[in-house]
């Protein structure tokens, strides 16, 4: 596994080393501390990949906290208590939400792609006609 510095990171992710600091503070990237020196990896590029990825579908960094922590905190097994079930009702509510906003942007983005397609092909013919 490779082993990097925050610099390496920064650039490897695109994102500022305020920025990675920031969702370390947030709790959102967790990485190794040696000697006082932030160490990252693979592991942490794949999190920041799928952080950047909600943020473009629209989550806000403290829903993708939410989700990150829950799916890491979170044995099928255990007992809930009530504030738990309370908790996990609104996360719920809020994850169909997002989904019902990404299932709606996804027809509209393909709406969009077969306007392109269409002008696309007409541009073509149009091309092929006045080639001379």
């Amino acid at each position: 596994m490779i082993i990097i510095k925050i610099g390496e990171f920064s650039i490897c992710t695109n994102l500022s080393k305020d920025t990675i600091r920031y969702y370390e503070k947030m709790g959102i990237l967790h990485p190794e501390i040696k000697n006082k020196h932030r160490e990252y990896n693979e592991d942490h590029i794949e999190i920041i990949s799928t952080i950047l990825k909600l943020k473009q579908c629209g989550f806000s960094l403290q829903e993708i906290k939410m989700l990150f922590e829950w799916s890491q905190n979170t044995d099928e097994n255990d007992e809930l208590t009530e504030a738990e079930i309370q908790n996990l009702q609104q996360m719920k509510i809020l994850f169909q939400n997002k989904y019902k906003q990404m299932t709606q942007r996804e027809k509209e983005i393909q709406q969009i792609k077969q306007v392109l397609l269409r002008a696309d092909y007409k541009m073509e013919q149009l091309l092929e006609k006045n080639k001379g």
